[in-house]
């Protein structure tokens, strides 16, 4: 049986779990609005996003824990094999701008790679990763981002997917390989299967608390 701490077992009696069945473990009754309740519930104080653009699922974790102090990471700008919203990403700075001023919110303006670095090692109480969806950036932001993170606190992402079409989604490849990699047991996939206030019929997420079993 996997090791036990307060957040899994918190989890695991609100969404009905059963962890000891082959992950990835489905997590259904759930939205990103949902999770972000939950992390607020969990008593987090302290967390970050990577991947933010128009600063839509920051603010709704902002207004959903006005206790909680977000960091919002994102470089906002283009770079080399990074195509999507190409034609906007300058522009979506000033919408997250507008749109988070009034929240306990830090933007963080840097590539995910050089942000990690302002972080200590378990400092953080959860951190949602919704970067590039390749495969390189998102291993490197799971592999770097995790470290930051406390035992007992949540690492989950957006896009549990794999798609080969304009833009690469590499995201349920790369979760599974890193859970192997580093012996982490139990996660999940969050199916957001109810449709969420905010962004509709959703695809799904991951998840996994960070346990002191972690190879991270």
């Amino acid at each position: 049986m996997p090791t036990m701490n307060p957040t899994l077992e918190y989890l695991i009696q609100k969404f009905n779990l059963d962890i000891n069945t082959r992950p990835p473990i489905e997590v259904g009754q759930i939205n990103r609005t949902i999770m972000t309740k939950t992390l607020g519930e969990l008593g987090f104080r302290v967390g970050a996003e990577v991947g933010v653009a128009q600063g839509h699922h920051a603010k709704v974790i902002c207004e959903n824990n006005p206790q909680i102090l977000l960091y919002a990471i994102d470089i906002w700008d283009l770079y080399p094999g990074y195509e999507e919203y190409s034609d906007r990403i300058r522009k979506y700075y000033q919408e997250a701008q507008e749109r988070l001023a009034l929240y306990n919110c830090k933007l963080v303006k840097k590539f995910s790679m050089a942000a990690v670095e302002d972080f200590a090692d378990n400092s953080l109480d959860f951190v949602y990763i919704d970067g590039a969806h390749d495969y390189k950036n998102v291993a490197m932001d799971i592999c770097e981002w995790s470290k930051k993170v406390k035992v007992g606190g949540i690492v989950f992402g957006h896009d549990y997917k794999r798609s080969r079409g304009k833009y690469r989604v590499d995201v349920k490849d790369v979760v599974p390989s890193f859970c192997y990699a580093k012996e982490v047991r139990p996660w999940f996939v969050l199916k957001n299967d109810i449709k969420d206030p905010l962004f509709g019929q959703d695809n799904p997420g991951w998840m996994f608390v960070r346990q002191e079993t972690d190879r991270t």
